[in-house]
């Protein structure tokens, strides 16, 4: 009895603590997104590709956001 408690408590552990590193994975590459820039503003680089990485950003950032919501969820049942 003690050994599937403790397997139980392992698997859930386990899954918390990746819906918490898929949270902070996402959020870091759409932060790291947000931060870096093309050396020198080159004149190639036209508004729909800026508007593409403003969203894309955007939407790794929300992807991290719902992977901590789902992580929070997880953690209270």
């Amino acid at each position: 009895m003690g050994k599937i408690n403790m397997s139980r408590n392992l698997k859930h552990l386990s899954t918390g603590v990746s819906l918490v590193i898929l949270s902070l994975g996402f959020s870091l590459l759409g932060a790291l997104s947000f931060f870096s820039r093309a050396e020198g503003n080159l004149p190639i680089l036209s508004d729909l590709e800026n508007n593409c990485h403003w969203l894309g950003s955007g939407f790794s950032i929300f992807a991290g956001l719902i992977f901590l919501a789902a992580a929070c969820a997880y953690w209270r049942r």
